[in-house]
């Protein structure tokens, strides 16, 4: 029985620019993109609230209020932070995820295109050198 360290050696290419091009190619995984930048636009519009509570002021976060247009059931207060996390979360996983998806789209568009135009040219050079 082969162990994982000798099934990773056959599937990566030995020359360094082919295992570059290799690793360049692959596919995205689109929920773990999406986890991450749910946790990051969650903690980012968590942190945001909470700085501008701990700020102070006649009027707390004018611009942030905002968000209350977007976000049902957000407001510049601790529990509006929590509101806004989960709300982050959710926005920054559908990101996440239809970036990779997007993104894992093209790249195997760009790779059938490749191979399409490879085999016309050897058919093309079948034709023209029989």
């Amino acid at each position: 029985m082969k162990s994982r360290m000798d099934l990773n050696s056959y599937d990566q290419p030995q020359d360094p620019v082919d295992r570059i091009i290799v690793e360049s190619l692959a596919k995205l995984d689109g929920v773990a993109l999406g986890i991450s930048l749910g946790l990051i636009f969650g903690l980012i519009i968590f942190a945001a609230t909470n700085i501008l509570i701990f700020k102070g002021g006649e009027v707390v976060g004018p611009n942030l209020s905002l968000l209350e247009q977007y976000f049902i059931g957000y407001e510049v207060t601790f529990s509006g932070s929590i509101v806004g996390f989960v709300y982050g979360v959710l926005v920054g996983f559908i990101v996440g995820w239809l970036i990779a998806t997007l993104r894992n789209f093209v790249v195997s568009l760009y790779i059938h295109f490749l191979k399409v135009r490879g085999s016309m040219s050897a058919v093309n050079d079948y034709i023209d050198n029989p």
